[in-house]
C-alpha cells in the first residue's frame, strides 16, 4: 500500500484527538473560574479592560468620565432586514431627527454612561468611529427598558453549543419626536479571541469572565441613576 494514502487517515485521527483534548481542557478551565468571585473584582476589571482592550473609548469620549461601558447593537429581525432593502426604515428616520443616521451594519457598537448622558458609538468595518450619538438625561428619563433575551445573528442562526457565550440583552427605547428608537444593551463586551491565544484556554476564559463582569454591571449602574429604567 502506498504510504501516501495513510496521510489523510493520520490527519483525521490527529484532528479527533486534538478535539477531544481541547474539549477536556475547556471543561477543566471552565470549572476553575468562579464567576461570583470574578464579580467582586468589577472596579479592577473596569479600569483594566478599558485601558488594555478598549482604549478607543477614552479617545472618543475626549476626557469625559466613563462611569460604565459595554457593547451594543441595533435590533434587527428578518422582517426588518427585508424592510431595510425597501426603505431606510423607522430607526433611521428617528435618528435623522437628532442629526445623525445610524447605518445598520454588522460592526462593533458601544455604550458609555458618562454622568447623566448615554453615549452610543458605532464603528466602521475597520473599527474606526463611525457615529457618536448622545442621549441626554431628558431623553433617558423618558426611555423604557426591557429584557431582550439572547442576542442572535441577523437571521437568528447560531450553534446551540455557543449559546452560553452569546450576550443577553436589554432593549432601551427612546422617544425621538414621537417615534420609538430601540437599541440593544449587551450584558458583556464583545470578545473575539486573538489567533495567538487559540491554544491558551485559560486566557480565553478569564478574558470572557472579565468582559462579562464589566458588561453586566452597565445596566445596574444605569438603573441606579435612572430609577425609571428599573
Amino acid at each position: 500500500m502506498n504510504p501516501l494514502f495513510l496521510i489523510p487517515v493520520v490527519l483525521v485521527i490527529a484532528g479527533i484527538i486534538f478535539m477531544v483534548y481541547m474539549n477536556k481542557k475547556h471543561a477543566s478551565v471552565k470549572k476553575e473560574i468562579d464567576l461570583d468571585v470574578e464579580r467582586t473584582k468589577y472596579d479592577l476589571y473596569k479600569e483594566e479592560v478599558l485601558k488594555q482592550d478598549f482604549p478607543q473609548l477614552k479617545e472618543w469620549m475626549k476626557g469625559k468620565t466613563i462611569d460604565a461601558y459595554t457593547s451594543a447593537s441595533v435590533p434587527q429581525t428578518k422582517a426588518e432586514k427585508v424592510q431595510e432593502m425597501v426603505s431606510d426604515g423607522l430607526k433611521n428616520v428617528a435618528l435623522s431627527t437628532v442629526g445623525v443616521k445610524l447605518q445598520r451594519i454588522e460592526t462593533e457598537c458601544f455604550w458609555v454612561l458618562s454622568g447623566n448622558d448615554l453615549h452610543f458609538f458605532s464603528t466602521d468595518t475597520v473599527g474606526e468611529l463611525d457615529e457618536h450619538i448622545v442621549f441626554d438625561n431628558f431623553r433617558i428619563e423618558e426611555a423604557k427598558l426591557k429584557d431582550g433575551g439572547i442576542l442572535k445573528s441577523q437571521l437568528g442562526v447560531y450553534a446551540k453549543s455557543a449559546e452560553e457565550y452569546l450576550p443577553k440583552t436589554h432593549i432601551i427605547t427612546f422617544n425621538i419626536d414621537g417615534n420609538p428608537l430601540a437599541l440593544e444593551i449587551h450584558d458583556r463586551l464583545h470578545y473575539t479571541p486573538d489567533p495567538a491565544d487559540i491554544l491558551n484556554v485559560n486566557k480565553q476564559f478569564l478574558t470572557r469572565a472579565k468582559y462579562q463582569v464589566v458588561g453586566e454591571n452597565f445596566v445596574k449602574v444605569l438603573q441606579s441613576k435612572f430609577p425609571n429604567l428599573r
